[in-house]
């Protein structure tokens, strides 16, 4: 049987308290989510720089996308990324579809699922956010 001296059980609750701290510091740390790089519709730049996009995928940052249409603006964060010849390719979990309205401002749910592949290369005007 193994005896547990004074020192033992305060050096127990030391690494219990820090263990805690840890946990605290790191569950308030705060998320940013930085613009990387926005294109026009047709894929030319914007703002920022697609080389400083493809680098963060590369090194494991969250992506996270933003598009309009004629009168909504969408935001949503990509889960699983591809970058082929240049191009980033960013797919988004399939959601519900919806049916805005603007009398009064409203969006109900469609019968249908909706999902994306949205890319670098053109086809929307994008903003890709990373996370840092």
């Amino acid at each position: 049987m193994t005896k547990i001296t004074s020192h033992m059980v305060a050096m127990i609750i030391a690494g219990g308290l820090t263990v805690l701290l840890l946990d605290h510091f790191s569950a308030h740390r705060q998320i940013i989510w930085e613009l990387a790089y926005s294109h026009d519709e047709s894929g030319q730049a914007i703002s920022g720089s697609k080389q400083a996009l493809i680098d963060a995928v590369r090194n494991g940052h969250a992506v996270r996308i933003y598009w309009s249409g004629r009168t909504v603006e969408h935001l949503a964060d990509s889960f699983f990324l591809t970058i082929l010849d240049g191009e980033v390719f960013a797919q988004i979990e399939a959601i519900q579809g919806q049916n805005p309205s603007l009398d009064p401002p409203s969006i109900e749910f469609r019968d249908n699922l909706w999902r994306a592949i949205f890319s670098t290369n053109g086809d929307r005007a994008l903003k890709w956010f990373v996370q840092r």
